[in-house]
């Protein structure tokens, strides 16, 4: 995230808006999906005069103060994470509003949209992806592990933020009110194209240098994602998509090994952890990685220059597969195995086909190595979600 983004792109907004004067509102996230998603609202919130207190948890915490952003880790005012004591720190902090992010396998979120329904107060949250819809909603439980999703009850704030109306219809399909979904788009877009013009040509250079160590070649970045442990906590299959993060980087590092050797090519691997991801993730599955393609491990690099910087981006349904289309990255999804309906959105809007077999795999990246580079699709989403929202939050009452 480049500094001092959100700040700029805040002054500009307000001219646009002006009111919401004088009121106490509290945003908190934990995921980092949820963090990107309700970051871009915070200095709009601020500079039209609201008192905006942030508090945030885990991984939100080093994103918020990676960005000199004031926050204050919420397990302190909640130790024992129980329903009782969210109730007793909402009444005693007194916010207007609740504004927060979701979350798959903690509760902090659900804790607090039902304390401001105990309070009388209004909670909205924004959704970051079209996954997962019913795990960041579930009720909490002895329940929460029997693997019987569909069947758990749904907690849900006052209003969900959401990126467009397929995510209303399919959220309004698992009974929930299409008067509470509102679609304004996603804000963490928004700031991908505010940003994606911010680095400039050196500076794109210089990562690519420091990836390679100086020796050139292609950079290819593989966008990881935490699929097991969130399954797991779920109390479901590792491979509920037919697949893990492993056996897809598997398949990868087994196809580039022999393609590198076969075309003589220079390749560095980037391994983008995710926030949530243990530092030796992927030791045992690189362990017999080709020496011929280097690999470099990055958790700590602006993602908008790393993307920027690479030649291709691969994963299964990250949203930095979403960031890649903004910036014009060209990028691929590999799902091998999948044995359920496409969880990228852009597959399921026809605008890609995730790669689903080891075969295709090699043909893609075979002709990409050669130098063949298709286009990528049109951008199908609205920008200015960030505005949209602020003003919604600036008129409710």
């Amino acid at each position: 995230m480049h500094p001092g983004g959100w700040v700029g792109d805040a002054k500009g907004l307000l001219e646009n808006f002006a009111g919401m004067k004088g009121r106490r509102i509290l945003v908190f996230s934990r995921d980092p999906g949820g963090t990107n998603a309700v970051l871009p609202l915070i200095e709009p919130l601020r500079l039209a005069g609201n008192e905006v207190v942030v508090y945030g948890k885990d991984a939100a915490l080093s994103i918020y103060r990676r960005l000199n952003m004031d926050c204050a880790d919420i397990r302190a005012a909640l130790p024992l994470e129980t329903e009782d004591e969210t109730d007793k720190f909402v009444r005693e902090l007194g916010p207007n509003l609740i504004v927060t992010g979701t979350s798959s396998e903690d509760f902090t979120e659900r804790h607090l949209w039902k304390a401001a329904a105990k309070t009388g107060i209004a909670s909205f949250a924004v959704l970051d992806q079209w996954t997962n819809y019913r795990l960041r909603l579930i009720a909490e439980g002895e329940d929460s592990k029997n693997g019987n999703v569909k069947k758990r009850a749904l907690i849900t704030p006052s209003f969900l933020f959401i990126m467009d109306d397929l995510a209303k219809e399919e959220m309004s399909a698992m009974g929930i009110d299409k008067e509470r979904l509102v679609v304004t788009g996603q804000p963490f877009f928004d700031y991908i194209r505010s940003t994606g013009d911010k680095f400039t040509a050196r500076e794109i250079a210089g990562l690519r240098r420091d990836l390679t160590a100086g020796r050139g070649g292609m950079v290819f970045v593989f966008a990881s994602q935490p699929i097991t442990n969130i399954h797991r906590q779920n109390g479901m299959a590792d491979d509920h998509w037919g697949y893990t993060e492993k056996t897809v980087l598997k398949s990868l590092v087994t196809c580039l090994g022999r393609l590198v050797e076969d075309l003589e090519a220079k390749l560095t691997l980037v391994i983008r952890l995710h926030p949530k991801d243990e530092p030796d993730a992927y030791q045992d599955v690189l362990s017999t990685c080709s020496q011929s393609i280097s690999v470099t491990f990055d958790r700590e690099t602006d993602s908008t220059l790393l993307l920027k910087a690479a030649d291709l981006v691969i994963g299964m349904f990250s949203m930095v597969l979403l960031e890649a289309a903004i910036l014009e990255t060209p990028f691929i999804s590999v799902q091998i195995g999948l044995k359920k309906e496409n969880p990228l959105i852009l597959d399921r809007l026809g605008l890609t086909r995730s790669i689903l077999t080891d075969g295709q795999l090699e043909k893609v990246l075979r002709a990409f190595l050669n130098g063949e580079k298709e286009r990528g699709p049109n951008w199908p989403f609205k920008f200015g979600a960030t505005e949209r929202i602020v003003q919604y939050l600036e008129t409710y009452r």
